[in-house]
C-alpha cells in the first residue's frame, strides 16, 4: 500500500508539473484584436487535441495544457492563415495572423458565436445565428440589426444619421429607393454577418454621415465544392415566393462562386396624409399594389497565377420589374361643413437593371505582409418609368397625365491599395479615381383632352458628370500590451458639372476635402477596455436629388431635385467603455454642417405639396448607448441595447418654414432572446422586440413604434437541411405617424409597408464542405450607393 501511494504521489507530481497555463493576444496585420479565434493545443506526434479555447473580445486567451509529451499551439480564424507555435515560455505575447485562405482541417469549432460581437472599430451582427434572417433578403437582415434603422428609403444608425452600405468592404453605389430595391434582391442565406462601422479607416471612401454598414458574405471553401438550394414563402397581404441557389468551387488554383436568385409576388403599401389648409382639410388614402418580381445573379472567378499572385473577375447584376397600381380617395371638408371627394388612381410601368463588372489583381510582395491590390470597375444602371395618373370627381377627370422618366448611370473607377507593415508599425496607403456620368430624362404629357400634349415646362433632360480623385494613408501601432492607436488621412478632390436643358442651367463645382480619422484603445485590465475615436465624413447628394425634374405622386403632390444641393459634412466623436466583454457603454457626438434632407413645402393657393431637397440646417447630434450581452444559461443567449439621443439644430441659408426646428430627447430599446431547445443546438427559438419612443427631429414629430417578432429554426441531416418559420411585426405596430408643420400648415403622414407577415424558409446544402476562402466584391460600390 505504501509503495502504491508513493507511485500515485509521484504520478500526481508529474501531472501537476506538466500542467501549464499559456497566455497571448491575437491580432491582425493592422494591430487590431481578433475576437473568437480558435486556440488549440495539439500533440506533436499525432496532432490529437489536448485542450481548446477561443480568444475574447480583446483577442486575449488563456489555455491550460496538461501533457507529458511535446505539443504545439495552433491558432486559426476564418480569412487568416493558421499559425502554429511551439511554446518556450508561458507568455506568448502578441501573435499576428496573416490574411489568406485557411485549412479547415485545422479548424475545430470550440464555441458558438454570440449574436453580437463588439470589436475594436465595429459592432458585428452574426446573421448565421439569427432565426429571423433565414429565407429572406439583405434588407430583412438590416431591419433586424441592432442599432440600425431602415425607414422608407433611408438606412441609418439609431440616433446618429445615415450610412453607406458596403458588400465585402466595397461600397454599393446606390442610394434611396434603388439601394433598398437592390438589397431586396440579395438572399439573406448568403450573408455571414453585418458589420456596423462607426469609425471607418481612411482606406474607405469618406461617404456616409455616421459611418458604414458592411455586409459580409459567406465564404467559399478550399479544396472542395458545395451547393445550397433555398426557397421561402412569405404571406403578407399578398403572397411572395423566393427561389435561389449558390454554388462554390475552390480547388488548387481556381476559385468559382455563382449565385442566382429570383422572386415572384406582390407587396402592399397603405399611405395616408392629412393636410390642414387655411380653408379646407384634405385627407388622402392611397393603396398601392407593387410587383416584387426580380432576378439577380453573381459570378466570381479567381485564379492563382503564382503562390503570391491572384487575378480575378466578378460580375453582379439584377433586373427588376416593380410595376405598381395605386388607387385612393381624397376627402375634402371645408370650414362651413361642406364635404366632397376626389378619386385618384395611377399605374406605373417600370423596368430597372444594374450590371457591375470588376477585374482585380493581388500581389504578395514578401513574407512580411506587404501586399499590392489593384481594381478596375465598371457599372451601369438604367431605370425606365412610365406613369399614368389622374383624379376625378363623380362626373369627370380633374387631372389626367402621363409622366415618363429614364435615368442612366455609367461609372468607371480604378483603385490601388498597398499594405506595408514595418517592425515598428503597420502602414497602408493607396489611391482611387472615379468618374460617374448620369443622363436623366423626364417628360410630362397632359391627357385631359384625350390626346397627349407635351408640357415643355415640366419636361427636362439633365446631364451630370462627377470626378472624384482620392489619396489615403493609415498607420496602426501598439504601445505595449495596453495601448493601441490608429491614425489616417484621406484627401478627396471632387469636380462636378450638371446641365439642365429645360432651364438652360449649368452648375459646376471643384472642391478639396481632408478627412482625418483617429482611434485610440486602452486596455486597463482584461475586464476594462476604453476606446476613443474621431472621424470626419461627407454625405454627397444622390444623383437623383440633384435632378430638377418633377415626378408626380398624384395630381396634388410631386417630388423634385435640387442641382444646387451641397454635400453634408459631419465630425463624429465616440467614447466606449467595455466591461468584461458583456456591457458596452458608448457616448457619441456628431457636429453636422450643411445638413440636408427632404423639405416639404405647401402651396395653399393651389392646394399642392412639393417634396424638395435643401441644405436647411446645421446642428449637433449627441447621445448614449448601452449594450448588454448576457447568457443566463448555455441554452439561453440574450442581447439588449438601449440608445438615447437628441438633435439640436438651427436653420441656415435664409430658410424659415414658419416654425422653429424641433428638438427633444428620444430613445430606442432593443432585445433579442435566443433559446437552444436541444443539446445539439439544432432547434432554436428566437424572440426580438424593439420600442422606439416619440421623437422630434428638425421639423417632424414622429410617434412611438414597436415591433415583436418570433421565429424558430430546425436543422436536420447533419445540419444540411434547414427549416425556419418566423412571424414579423405580430402586433402590427411598427409604422410611425409623422407630423410636420411648414408654412403654418399642419400635415400628418403615415405609411404602412406590409410589415406584418409570416415567412417559411427551407434550404438544403450538399457537397464537400471542408474549407472556406474569402470572397471579393466590386471596387466601385461607392457610386452605386448614390444612384436613385
Amino acid at each position: 500500500m505504501k509503495n502504491s501511494l508513493t507511485i500515485l504521489f509521484a504520478l500526481c507530481m508529474v501531472f501537476v508539473a506538466n500542467a501549464q497555463t499559456y497566455t497571448g493576444k491575437v491580432q491582425d496585420g493592422s494591430g487590431l484584436p481578433i475576437s473568437y479565434a480558435n486556440v488549440i493545443a495539439k500533440n506533436n506526434t499525432d496532432s490529437t487535441t489536448l485542450k481548446s479555447t477561443i480568444t475574447d473580445e480583446s483577442g486575449t486567451f488563456n489555455i491550460s495544457v496538461e501533457s507529458a509529451n511535446p505539443f504545439y499551439i495552433e491558432i486559426n480564424y476564418l480569412g487568416f492563415k493558421t499559425k502554429k507555435i511551439k511554446p518556450t515560455q508561458t507568455d506568448l505575447g502578441i501573435i499576428k495572423l496573416e490574411t489568406g485562405d485557411i485549412e479547415l482541417n485545422a479548424v475545430e469549432a470550440v464555441s458558438r458565436k454570440k449574436l453580437i460581437e463588439q470589436k475594436a472599430d465595429r459592432m458585428v451582427f452574426n446573421v448565421e445565428n439569427s432565426v429571423m434572417a433565414n429565407g429572406g433578403t439583405a434588407l430583412d437582415v438590416l431591419k433586424k440589426t441592432p442599432g440600425v434603422n431602415v425607414e422608407k428609403e433611408n438606412i441609418a444608425i439609431i440616433g446618429k444619421g445615415s450610412v453607406r452600405v458596403l458588400i465585402n468592404d466595397r461600397i454599393v453605389q446606390l442610394s434611396g429607393e434603388d439601394l433598398v430595391n437592390y438589397l431586396s434582391t440579395m438572399a439573406s442565406d448568403d450573408i455571414k454577418n453585418i458589420e456596423v462601422i462607426t469609425t471607418p479607416p481612411s482606406k474607405y471612401d469618406a461617404e456616409g454621415d455616421s459611418g458604414l454598414i458592411n455586409i459580409v458574405l459567406k465564404e467559399t471553401r478550399k479544396n472542395s465544392w458545395n451547393n445550397q438550394v433555398r426557397t421561402s414563402y412569405i404571406q403578407g397581404t399578398y403572397p411572395i415566393f423566393n427561389l435561389g441557389n449558390t454554388f462554390n468551387y475552390n480547388h488548387n488554383k481556381l476559385k468559382v462562386t455563382a449565385s442566382l436568385d429570383g422572386r415572384k409576388g406582390y407587396d402592399y403599401h397603405y399611405l395616408t396624409s392629412k393636410v390642414y389648409y387655411p380653408n379646407e382639410t384634405w385627407y388622402d388614402e392611397i393603396n398601392i399594389k407593387e410587383k416584387e418580381d426580380y432576378i439577380s445573379g453573381r459570378l466570381g472567378i479567381d485564379y492563382d497565377l503564382t503562390p503570391k499572385a491572384t487575378l480575378g473577375i466578378l460580375y453582379s447584376g439584377r433586373i427588376s420589374d416593380p410595376d405598381n397600381f395605386s388607387y385612393g380617395t381624397t376627402h375634402i371638408s371645408d370650414l362651413a361643413g361642406g364635404k366632397r371627394q376626389v378619386n385618384n388612381s395611377g399605374e406605373t410601368d417600370e423596368l430597372t437593371g444594374t450590371h457591375s463588372f470588376n477585374v482585380h489583381y493581388i500581389q504578395k510582395l514578401d513574407t512580411l505582409g506587404r501586399k499590392l491590390s489593384m481594381d478596375l470597375d465598371y457599372f451601369t444602371f438604367n431605370k425606365d418609368q412610365d406613369r399614368v395618373f389622374g383624379s376625378k370627381n363623380a362626373i369627370d377627370y380633374l387631372t389626367r397625365a402621363n409622366n415618363k422618366a429614364n435615368q442612366a448611370v455609367d461609372n468607371y473607377s480604378a483603385r490601388v491599395d498597398m499594405e506595408h507593415p514595418f517592425s515598428w508599425a503597420n502602414m497602408s496607403y493607396g489611391a482611387k479615381f472615379t468618374r460617374t456620368q448620369t443622363d436623366s430624362k423626364t417628360q410630362y404629357f397632359n391627357l385631359i383632352s384625350g390626346t397627349p400634349i407635351l408640357d415643355p415646362k415640366q419636361t427636362d433632360d439633365f446631364k451630370y458628370t462627377e470626378d472624384i480623385s482620392a489619396l489615403y494613408w493609415d498607420i496602426a501601432k501598439s504601445f505595449g500590451e495596453k495601448w493601441q492607436a490608429k491614425f489616417g488621412l484621406r484627401l478627396e478632390n471632387t469636380k462636378t458639372e450638371g446641365y439642365s436643358k429645360t432651364y438652360n442651367q449649368t452648375d459646376k463645382r471643384n472642391y478639396n476635402k481632408l478627412f482625418p480619422t483617429a482611434y485610440v484603445s486602452y486596455t486597463a485590465t482584461p475586464n476594462h477596455m476604453f476606446n476613443f475615436s474621431y472621424s470626419k465624413r461627407i454625405n454627397r447628394p444622390s444623383f437623383w436629388a440633384l435632378n430638377p425634374f418633377r415626378w408626380y405622386v398624384n395630381a396634388n403632390s410631386y417630388m423634385v431635385g435640387n442641382p444646387s444641393l451641397q454635400p453634408q459634412i459631419n465630425n463624429n466623436f465616440e467614447l466606449k467603455y467595455i466591461y468584461k466583454n458583456k456591457f458596452i457603454t458608448e457616448l457619441f457626438t456628431h457636429f453636422r454642417n450643411d445638413g440636408s434632407g427632404q423639405l416639404i413645402t405647401v402651396d395653399a393657393a393651389k392646394n399642392q405639396i412639393v417634396y424638395g431637397r435643401e441644405n436647411f440646417y446645421k446642428g449637433v447630434n449627441y447621445g448614449v448607448k448601452q449594450t448588454a450581452l448576457y447568457n443566463p444559461f448555455k441554452w439561453w443567449n440574450t442581447t439588449s441595447q438601449l440608445t438615447a439621443f437628441k438633435l439640436d439644430a438651427k436653420y441656415i441659408n435664409n430658410i424659415d418654414l414658419g416654425t422653429p426646428i424641433l428638438s427633444g430627447w428620444s430613445y430606442q430599446f432593443y432585445t433579442n432572446q435566443t433559446f437552444l431547445l436541444n443539446a445539439k443546438g439544432t432547434t432554436q427559438l428566437e424572440a426580438t422586440y424593439y420600442y422606439q419612443a416619440p421623437a422630434k427631429s428638425t421639423f417632424a414629430e414622429v410617434s412611438s413604434v414597436q415591433s415583436l417578432n418570433l421565429g424558430m429554426k430546425m436543422q436536420f441531416l447533419n445540419r444540411d437541411l434547414q427549416l425556419s418559420v418566423s412571424v414579423n411585426d405580430i402586433l402590427k405596430t411598427s409604422t410611425p405617424e409623422v407630423t410636420v408643420n411648414t408654412n403654418n400648415i399642419k400635415q400628418v403622414y403615415n405609411q404602412y409597408n406590409d410589415n406584418r407577415y409570416v415567412k417559411v424558409g427551407l434550404s438544403y446544402k450538399f457537397g464537400n464542405k471542408k474549407i472556406r476562402v474569402q470572397e471579393r466584391d466590386l471596387g466601385n460600390e461607392d457610386e452605386l450607393n448614390r444612384v436613385n
